[in-house]
């Protein structure tokens, strides 16, 4: 035992010798010769490993079969995939809510479309509805009352949950409530302002908070134009002409400003030549002055047009559900003009899409609504009146630009199986040989039904409202005009569209 103790002692001190002998003479050894070595090693190193990976990727590639070969992506891929699934089903216990009040008074498609875009920004779009005495003490008369805004915003396809009675004021208690007890994640407004009547913002509060999106505003309508639109259309259509009507129509569609003193001058001018009949005898027109040339006078405001909408095939797209009626449905189709959105259009389209598994609504033509009903008719344009149709959540498909006659042609194009009208019409005489004519084909095969309109609203009873209150939105209308005038020239910035 001891003896082969002492061997290994020996061996282990000759080894150690022979190390440290050799590390001491090669550390003396001349540093260019040693750097060169080294040099050459590093590179001897380099080139093996090179052609070891070459041999083993053309290896790879020869053998490995190709389903099982990796791809570019294949990783990052499938943790997107993982990261999305978890995603989808976190935000199914926990959906992202997003919140955005409003009066939504006269609903139009810049209504619609700024829903689109809180809708697009979370899982869930709840809606708050200011009721009317709220609009009445902040922003003047409301054109439709509280029910009338409800069911409107209800329709529309964007919107989950709508809850009524909220403040226009948005109070730091009220969102609070809205962050605790409605669980909302982000309250949404367009960019253009909201001013509470003591001259703050009315989004401050949620700003601080971080919790607040801006969406852009939908350029091109407004409530203030369209009102605009239906004065011009009662001074100058016979089924709305009445006395006291040209101030509030000057006020609206043709643009005014304000003396020093408060008092309300109004500039006739002639923006578009939308009226040329108007002008051209003092005595047509029940002695009204005629209009003068705008290079005539001087505008302070921005004038109100006729329209300033700008139809994009984005937008049609945006708004479009993109539904094929599935074989064998039965295709219900509707009719009509459609002007004025309004809550007789929802209902009847809700009564009409209970008829049949699939709605298709066919839009009018300009030209076709003014032949039948008057100058200035439709107030809305063609692409503005099927964007609010699209936006309703009844309709599946539009026609837009359908013919005003039904014929056997249109029947087997869109393979339609039954053709709905409501009672309730804009027209006086529905009776009329030209308006029996329309709907002749479908009467002779049997397919025509009339359902009974469940609301009575029109858009010639709109037009009255405003005609009626013509006061008070004069009013409206010059701090509004204002208030939008001081935004558009010192706050507005570029907001890109969701």
């Amino acid at each position: 035992m001891s003896l082969g103790r002492e061997r290994e002692t020996t061996l282990a001190r000759l080894l150690h010798h022979t190390v440290v002998e050799g590390s001491t003479r090669y550390l003396s050894r001349d540093p260019v010769i040693k750097t060169f070595e080294i040099a050459l090693a590093a590179a001897t190193f380099t080139a093996a490993s090179a052609g070891l990976w070459y041999l083993l990727k053309e290896s790879y590639y020869t053998y490995v079969p190709l389903s099982y070969q990796y791809r570019p992506g294949t990783m990052t891929g499938y943790f997107s995939k993982v990261l999305a699934k978890h995603a989808k089903r976190r935000r199914r216990y926990r959906p992202i809510r997003v919140y955005m009040d409003g009066c939504f008074d006269l609903m139009h498609y810049g209504h619609a479309n700024a829903l689109r875009q809180a809708r697009s920004l979370g899982d869930e779009l709840v809606v708050g509805l200011v009721p009317d005495e709220e609009i009445l003490r902040c922003k003047g008369p409301p054109l439709l009352n509280e029910k009338e805004r409800l069911e409107l915003v209800e329709s529309v396809k964007w919107v989950d949950e709508v809850l009524t009675g909220v403040p226009y004021d948005l109070t730091p208690e009220f969102l609070d409530e809205l962050f605790t007890k409605h669980r909302i994640d982000y309250v949404i407004h367009g960019d253009d302002p909201c001013i509470l009547p003591d001259g703050t913002d009315a989004y401050a509060y949620a700003k601080k908070s971080g919790r607040f999106m801006m969406i852009k505003r939908t350029e091109g309508v407004s409530t203030t134009d369209i009102v605009g639109r239906m004065l011009m259309c009662s001074r100058n259509n016979r089924r709305f002409l009445s006395s006291g009507t040209e101030d509030l129509t000057r006020a609206f569609s043709m643009g005014h400003r304000q003396d020093d003193d408060g008092d309300q001058r109004h500039n006739l001018v002639d923006m578009d030549n939308e009226c040329d009949n108007y002008s051209e005898s003092k005595e047509s027109y029940d002695g009204v002055t005629p209009r003068k040339k705008a290079s005539d006078v001087e505008l302070d405001v921005r004038p109100v047009t006729v329209s300033r909408f700008m139809p994009t095939s984005r937008r049609i797209v945006q708004f479009s559900s993109g539904k094929v009626a599935p074989a064998g449905s039965k295709i219900v189709y509707i009719d009509g003009a459609f002007d004025l959105f309004h809550v007789g259009h929802v209902e009847i389209l809700k009564a009409a899409r209970q008829e049949g598994d699939f709605l298709l609504v066919g839009i009018h033509t300009d030209e076709d609504v003014t032949r039948r009903r008057g100058a200035h008719l439709p107030i809305m344009g063609l692409h503005e009146r099927a964007l609010s149709v699209l936006a309703c959540r009844y309709t599946d498909e539009v026609i837009i630009g359908a013919p005003s006659t039904i014929t056997e042609d249109l029947l087997k194009t869109f393979n339609i199986s039954i053709v709905v009208r409501g009672t309730m019409h804009e027209i006086s005489d529905r009776k009329a040989a030209s308006e029996l004519d329309r709907y002749k084909v479908t009467s002779d095969k049997k397919i025509l039904k009339y359902l009974k309109s469940p609301s009575n609203m029109t858009s010639a009873k709109l037009i009255q409202r405003i005609v009626k209150n013509r006061e008070q939105f004069e009013s409206r209308q010059a701090r509004k005009t204002k208030t939008e005038a001081t935004y558009y020239a010192t706050s507005k910035q570029y907001v890109s569209e969701v």
